[in-house]
């Protein structure tokens, strides 16, 4: 039973999670007006030295490739992402950061650090150590159930 509520709770933290970081984005002295969908594509990028490509990114984020270009293409005009040339398919592109979106996402790091320092006030150290370890875990077993 227990098992059956855990991921109830993962989804009301991850609403409280995105309810305080959309009150927070309003409150910033220059906002960041990023979307949890847009700081997870901009996560993406950023560790991916060569871009990543739209189908790779709706992988990730388990949407469809429409889904994910629509977001892509609000993000090139305002400036944080780059379509650049796939140097081993020129009939592709790669998605990556720009200098602007660099520093978004250097800001963005920075907001949910706070925000996550400000909603684990209390919580003893090995609590926390314990709990990343089992969120870890859950990411490590998606490989081994797939």
């Amino acid at each position: 039973m227990k098992q059956q509520s855990i991921w109830m709770k993962l989804l009301q933290a991850t609403d409280v999670i995105r309810e305080l970081h959309h009150r927070e984005d309003k409150l910033e002295h220059a906002p960041l007006h990023t979307t949890i969908a847009e700081a997870k594509i901009m996560h993406y990028v950023v560790f991916s030295p060569d871009g990543c490509s739209v189908k790779e990114i709706a992988k990730r984020l388990g949407t469809t490739r429409g889904a994910v270009s629509q977001i892509i293409e609000k993000m090139v005009r305002q400036g944080p992402l780059l379509r650049v040339p796939d140097e081993k398919d020129r009939r592709s592109v790669r998605i990556t950061l720009s200098p602007i979106g660099l520093e978004r996402h250097k800001q963005i790091s920075t907001s949910f650090d706070g925000l996550m320092v400000k909603l684990l006030d209390g919580v003893p150290q090995e609590k926390i150590d314990t709990f990343v370890e089992v969120l870890d875990h859950l990411i490590d077993a998606k490989d081994e159930i797939s």
